[in-house]
Order: structure tokens, then C-alpha cells, then sequence
């Protein structure tokens, strides 16, 4: 029985040539869609304890009341399997908060 060989053609190369410009464009685009995502995890969280602790909807909720609120829920959130989060992570959150 013989050996076969495969060759595989790719018809755009593996790893592209980037210029600096278009480097800097993909990882604008890397840093907005990580951004939003922990803004979203960190919003979607907050929702959920002001929901556990049957307080308004976030939307409803008046500015002078909110620093209260939130330095409630930065106290008491844990990750889902009840550990307290890190400080850089609690400082994440707030920043993601922040926006």
C-alpha cells in the first residue's frame, strides 16, 4: 500500500501582515467589546441583587439614593459560589459601574 500525501492550498495566509495602524484599529475593537461585556456582567449583577433584595428596578432608582445602594451591594456581592471577590476585581466592578 502506498503513502498518500495531502497538500491543503489555503487560499488567504494563516497569519496576515498587520500594519501598525490596523493593529492598533483591531485592538481598539478588542478593548470596546471586552469593556462592554464587563459592563454588562457587572450591571446584570446588580440588577440581580436589587431584585434578591426587592428594592427598584435600577431604571427607577434616584441618583441621591444610588451611592447607598451601591456601597450595599459592594459589600455584600460574592461570586456564584459564595467566595468574596478579590479587590482588584471589586475595583473592576465599580469602574464598570462607574460607566
Amino acid at each position: 500500500m502506498k503513502d498518500t500525501k495531502f497538500t491543503m492550498t489555503l487560499s488567504k495566509p494563516r497569519f496576515a501582515v498587520s500594519s501598525e495602524q490596523e493593529k492598533a484599529h483591531l485592538m481598539e475593537i478588542w478593548k470596546a467589546k471586552s469593556t462592554n461585556n464587563a459592563t454588562k456582567l457587572w450591571i446584570d449583577t446588580l440588577r440581580q441583587y436589587l431584585e434578591h433584595e426587592e428594592m427598584p428596578k435600577l431604571e427607577n432608582i434616584d441618583n441621591t439614593e444610588l451611592p447607598n445602594i451601591l456601597e450595599s451591594f459592594y459589600v455584600s456581592v460574592h461570586t456564584k459560589k459564595s467566595e468574596k471577590y478579590k479587590s482588584t476585581t471589586l475595583h473592576a466592578m465599580r469602574a464598570g459601574l462607574n460607566r
